[in-house]
């Protein structure tokens, strides 16, 4: 499990203060990138210079409490399978009381960065992610 803070800026909320629904998965794929910078292998700028992609292929996104601006989260991320081709997230979102407020769930394949054709989860990859189940 990789632990990922953050404090919700005014940007990331709705008119009414709170959380605008689709940043949940934002944040889900933040908290990916920052795991990825942490073993060592941040995304790259460009695709044609990428390591691999992966795409979203699936995401769901439950909410259990209100979230607003200025409140400071734990984003618990890890792996919660490993396929061929794709590999699932989890994050759950957690307030300075350790309460869960929210929970994403998302899917992504495995492309070729030359081609654009679904490929297997490269070695390395697949080891990090089995690191993080």
């Amino acid at each position: 499990m990789f632990a990922h803070r953050f404090t919700v800026q005014l940007h990331h909320t709705d008119a009414y203060g709170i959380l605008f629904f689709a940043n949940q998965l934002m944040f889900c794929h933040d908290a990916f990138q920052a795991w990825l910078d942490s073993v060592g292998h941040p995304m790259a700028p460009e695709r044609a210079k990428a390591e691999f992609v992966a795409v979203v292929v699936h995401a769901e996104s439950d909410y259990r409490s209100p979230i607003r601006l200025g409140d400071k989260l734990l984003i618990e991320y890890r792996i919660a399978a490993i396929g061929t081709t794709s590999f699932t997230n989890d994050c759950r979102f957690l307030d300075p009381a350790g309460r869960e407020v929210g929970a994403a769930r998302v899917v992504q394949v495995t492309l070729d960065p030359a081609t654009g054709a679904k490929m297997p989860i490269p070695a390395w990859l697949r080891g990090l992610l089995a690191a993080n189940v």
